[in-house]
């Protein structure tokens, strides 16, 4: 692109520097004061979900508001509000087949919740407002939140220095299990179909299993609208660096007694430019994608659902040729009520297909050339059941307590006519086990204790691949392992004052190997190296401490944020091992291996906003990890210490029109990277958002890229322009 075209690009993402400048939070909870999660909180067009403690967080562009508050089963009311305002409390009674109007009234709560899971909510609006190709990578503004890439086709997120199998993701409460097999496999889901995300840490992930220590990506699916009726919207996004684009349609529907979400869309990706004006062959991606979302009441309670269904297709950067990638959910769950407790049963099941084929450029691709070059072709189906029940105390100031297990079976296939299953890199496989827990809390106390316990078995049963001559004895016969785990956590959080909140918590997680650190034997050519896997590794344990201060304000100025310091030790850490060798195809090998890991870091997340000018804000995301094996190196994708400072300011009421804007500098030893960003409604129909990503085209190659050992840079710099009509 000209200098003159990204000029003008940058000019564009200045022209509003940005903020946030009116915040309304509070808490919703039933008659019985007990907290209710997945709440709508509509504002005008901004939408957000309560988390797990019934809290919810707005920022509207103007006072006084229309708050609307609504969740199936529970009557529904709009409430005109004066902005900023912290705390209200919002009290749902339920309802027996429609959904009228809520009953609010005033309480002291904070803007920043504190909680022993420590739980960070993004909204849309918020991701949207991150200088990032895609939400996905818009989660990098959360202090401790990284990405493993490798080119357009794949993002996985690293949480505190852990990733792959260590960091959980999950999609209405279905765990996603796209990136089972190894590394170059990451996750998927419509992005435009998404109203916020979760990053979990802390005790809370024993909910989700025993394996998550590092993390949960919890991804709420747009739900119901506030108000009966029928909503669609148009999307178009344009990428200059890939001349690529994106496009989506998304219409919404809500009755008294039912709601329906739709939409479908595709991306278009070519191949992105290095700063030096240099193509990177093989990065292009095609993507198509669909979701859906519904949910009814009935007279026993509320069930909904869910699917999401995506393809892929991109090149092999480095090593030539396609890979190709589809990934399918089905969910679905009910809420009923039985006594004291809320019970939610629910059950999800996934397919999720990986293919690579050698030499065959994705343009050329065809049946023919699939039968002859094709080197991989897996395909994991998934089958899980949860059932979760809740029990809050009827005074708001006793014990509540959570119980629940969950079962699963998974099975992994090679495609015969495509791949020859005696030589396959992960032979034909099954994985059963199940879990139950139990943990409780006290919330309604300035001293409030938790503790969690739960206790899980997983076994893998594999077939014989007797065509690997050179491999070991136990990667050539069939096999299988048993794996039993005990993991816990107690924690305890202190109301010190209105202002500040102390919390401490100690976590035990297990893992049990995956396929890929079992069983690999071969090329994986997205990743550029060869794997051989060890059918004799362990459980691998981790105990976790951490401290936790936050700080709030009841005054809309000021100083507010978070900040956690952790530790942690991990026996049997699982990792991929250089061995020094290289194969025929010039791939290093490398060998699945444990260690014993340590880890320690700290977080930091901050906003200031002035007194004299409550359209400005200062945010503030600092991270360090420090890792090392048994013999006192460096863990493998260990991110390095990175620092993120954004200037915001916001308008409103600008000629029926409002925007934000924003200016970010990220610092780390990889690189020093200026973004900026705008965002403008434009009355009640219109979006528009643009971002100029590295400003200053700089070169670097990431610490967590996929593409380090190959020397190829990140794309350059990239202007994205998105329009969204509503209607």
């Amino acid at each position: 692109m000209s200098g003159r075209h990204w000029f003008w690009g940058i000019c564009a993402a200045w022209m509003p520097l940005m903020t946030l400048g009116q915040t309304l939070t509070g808490t919703v909870q039933d008659v019985h004061g007990r907290p209710l999660a997945d709440v709508y909180c509509v504002v005008g067009e901004e939408a957000t979900m309560t988390n797990s403690e019934g809290h919810f967080s707005l920022s509207p562009h103007s006072t006084p508001v229309t708050l609307t508050v609504s969740h199936l089963g529970f009557v529904q009311q709009a409430l005109v509000l004066d902005v900023p305002q912290f705390g209200c409390s919002v009290v749902l009674e339920e309802a027996q087949l429609h959904l009228p109007p809520a009953f609010v009234q005033t309480a002291a709560d904070q803007p920043h919740q504190a909680t022993v899971a420590h739980i960070r909510e993004l909204s849309v609006k918020e991701l949207d407002a991150v200088p990032a190709t895609s939400r996905i990578q818009a989660l990098k503004s959360v202090a401790g939140v990284h990405l493993m890439t490798a080119g357009a086709g794949m993002m996985r997120p690293v949480m505190r220095g852990l990733s792959g199998l260590r960091v959980g993701t999950t999609f209405l409460g279905a765990r996603v299990e796209s990136q089972a097999w190894a590394e170059g496999h990451g996750i998927f889901f419509p992005e435009q179909g998404v109203s916020r995300m979760d990053v979990v840490r802390g005790p809370e992930v024993l909910l989700f299993g025993p394996d998550a220590f590092g993390g949960v990506l919890n991804v709420v699916p747009t739900g119901p609208l506030a108000e009966e009726g029928r909503l669609s919207q148009l999307s178009f996004t344009s990428h200059s660096n890939t001349g690529g684009f994106q496009g989506s349609w998304m219409t919404q529907k809500r009755s008294a007694k039912a709601h329906h979400v739709l939409l479908s869309g595709v991306n278009r990706f070519g191949e992105y430019q290095l700063p030096s004006g240099q193509r990177v062959e093989g990065s292009g991606l095609r993507q198509f994608y669909s979701q859906g979302r519904f949910g009814y009441i009935r007279k026993w309670g509320t069930w909904e659902g869910a699917y999401s269904s995506c393809y892929n297709t991109a090149g092999l950067i480095g090593a030539g040729g396609t890979q190709q990638s589809g990934d399918h959910l089905v969910t679905t769950g009910a809420h009923v009520r039985w006594g004291a407790w809320e019970v939610h049963p629910s059950g999800s099941y996934q397919l999720n297909h990986r293919k690579e084929l050698a030499q065959v450029t994705p343009d050329s691709l065809n049946e023919e050339q699939a039968l002859k070059h094709t080197d991989l072709d897996l395909s994991l189906r998934s089958t899980r059941l949860d059932v979760r029940a809740h029990k809050a105390s009827e005074d708001g100031g006793g014990w509540e307590w959570t119980l629940g297990g969950q079962g699963f079976s998974k099975t992994n296939l090679n495609d015969t006519l495509y791949v020859d299953a005696n030589t396959s890199l992960i032979p034909d496989a099954a994985i059963q086990g199940g879990g139950v827990f139990v943990r409780t809390s006290k919330p309604g106390t300035r001293l409030r204790p938790s503790a969690s316990l739960r206790g899980d078995l997983h076994r893998v049963a594999w077939q014989a691949r007797p065509g690997l001559l050179e491999a070991s004895e136990a990667l050539q016969s069939g096999g299988n392992r048993q794996y039993g785990m005990v993991s816990g956590a107690v924690g305890v959080l202190l109301d010190v004052n209105a202002s500040h909140r102390l919390g401490v918590h100690g976590l035990r997680g297990n893992r049990a190997p995956g396929l890929a650190e079992l069983l690999a034997y071969g090329s994986l050519r997205d990743n550029y190296r060869e794997e051989w896997g060890n059918a004799d590794l362990g459980l691998e344990t981790s105990h976790t401490v951490e401290f936790q201060w936050v700080k709030s304000s009841e005054a809309p100025h000021g100083w507010t944020g978070d900040a956690a310091v952790y530790a942690s030790d991990i026996q049997n850490y699982m990792m991929l091992v250089p061995s020094g060798e290289e194969n025929e195809e010039g791939f290093p090998i490398q060998l699945h291996q444990a260690t014993r890991a340590s880890l320690w870091g700290a977080d930091l997340n901050a906003v200031w906003v002035p007194r004299w000018a409550a359209m400005w804000s200062m945010h503030t995301a600092l991270s360090v990890v420090r890792s090392s094996d048994a013999e006192g190196e460096e863990l493998p994708w260990t991110p390095p210490a990175t620092g993120r400072w954004e200037l915001r300011r916001s308008w409103s009421n600008v000629k029926q029109a409002s925007g934000l804007a924003s200016l970010v500098l990220e610092a780390s030893r990889d690189a020093v990277l200026l973004h900026a960003s705008t965002s403008w409604s434009l009355g009640k129909r219109t979006t528009l958002n643009a971002q100029v990503i590295n400003v200053t085209n700089q070169t670097y190659v990431p610490t967590l890229s996929l593409l380090r050992n190959l020397g190829i840079a990140e794309p350059g710099r990239n202007v994205r322009l998105q329009v969204v009509y509503a209607w």
